[in-house]
């Protein structure tokens, strides 16, 4: 007997049912969507990872706001203001320099400052920015142990006993490549003593120091540029050779410094935005430059694992003395020589940013 048609109730059934369905699938998609304040917390973390490579190497930003909020307590009604009352001790100073950093590069603290939320809201936000500043320098720490390894191995001759990838033992003042210079490092022999005051080798243009013009190839060492282009361009554009520089320009004025640019072929496409692309750092910038040549010297050294301070010798303190090279130049001869320095690189990195 064939099966009779639905009847209307049957039919009203099913139009609920339908209709029922549709609105718990509705509610579900809800549900899965990000909160407002998942989303914020989200791009906070992803802002605060510009933190560490164009701001400052360990302030927190809460730290940062405070500085401000103390010169604003001492009298000053705006940020013009506040830059005019210099304190006695020189890590405020820092400290503050490094506030107006942030405001350049992370708008939302801009934001979050002149906000009416309270301070425990204000904290909550903070630490995204800083969980988010701390993840982007490990992952660099992670990143350049392992490739600092392979490009020194690409030297010729290669280091011996060879240096290991994954493994920092041997690295650093433990390397047998010199054993009276190591042993009289590790002794700590006053005429072998290195801190944060004394330039390592490459930070320098071929590894070699001129005593007599003692800015003669700084900052250009193979292995910072390789660094600087491996974080913020690409990895694959730290593969190509450095000395495409010519001439060394330390002692040139900016018209006489010709460089062989790399370009781009016809066939060569960027296929994503490269670290300095999503930092929106459309120049290169001093403290990116003394970020690098930290982690740099980390990457080199023998330390497993991250610190400010490696024996005697002072990471902070390093990146403010390279920092304050660009920013506190000695005269205007000095700043002259900073801002070719700047020039340099830029040219360099033209092709790249």
């Amino acid at each position: 007997m064939p099966d009779s048609p639905p009847s209307c109730a049957d039919e009203t059934q099913i139009l609920s049912l339908k209709r029922r369905i549709a609105v718990l699938e509705e509610q579900n998609a809800e549900l899965r969507m990000p909160t407002a304040s998942e989303k914020t917390t989200k791009n906070l973390a992803l802002e605060g990872r510009v933190i560490r490579r164009l701001v400052c190497l360990t302030e927190r930003v809460d730290d940062m706001v405070a500085e401000f909020d103390r010169r604003i307590a001492l009298g000053a009604s705006d940020i013009s203001e506040a830059d005019v009352l210099e304190s006695s001790d020189p890590t405020e100073n820092r400290r503050y320099r490094s506030y107006k950093k942030l405001l350049v590069w992370c708008p939302s603290v801009r934001k979050l400052v002149q906000s009416s939320a309270d301070s425990s809201e204000l904290a909550e936000l903070y630490s995204k920015l800083n969980c988010g500043a701390d993840g982007a320098r490990a992952d660099d720490t992670t990143n350049l142990k392992f490739i600092i390894a392979v490009w020194l191995m690409q030297m010729v001759p290669t280091p011996k006993p060879p240096i290991q990838c994954r493994d920092k033992y041997g690295r650093g003042f433990y390397h047998d490549n010199d054993v009276t210079v190591r042993e009289a490092i590790r002794s700590y022999h006053p005429d072998y003593h290195v801190t944060a005051y004394s330039w390592p080798s490459f930070l320098y243009k071929n590894g070699q120091y001129d005593a007599i013009n003692p800015t003669k190839g700084f900052l250009k060492g193979e292995l910072l540029v390789k660094a600087v282009k491996y974080i913020f361009t690409s990895p694959s554009s730290a593969e190509e050779d450095p000395e495409i520089l010519q001439p060394d320009a330390s002692t040139e004025t900016p018209s006489q410094v010709h460089l062989l640019k790399r370009r781009r072929t016809t066939g060569e496409r960027r296929t994503r935005c490269d670290v300095a692309g999503l930092l929106q750092m459309k120049s290169v910038q001093p403290r990116a430059l003394a970020y690098t040549a930290v982690q740099l010297r980390f990457a080199l050294s023998s330390a497993g694992a991250w610190r400010i301070i490696d024996d005697d010798f002072d990471h902070n303190e390093f990146y403010h003395n390279i920092v304050d090279y660009f920013e506190l130049p000695s005269s205007p001869d000095a700043a002259k020589e900073a801002e070719n320095l700047l020039l340099w690189w830029n040219r360099y990195l033209a092709t790249e940013m």
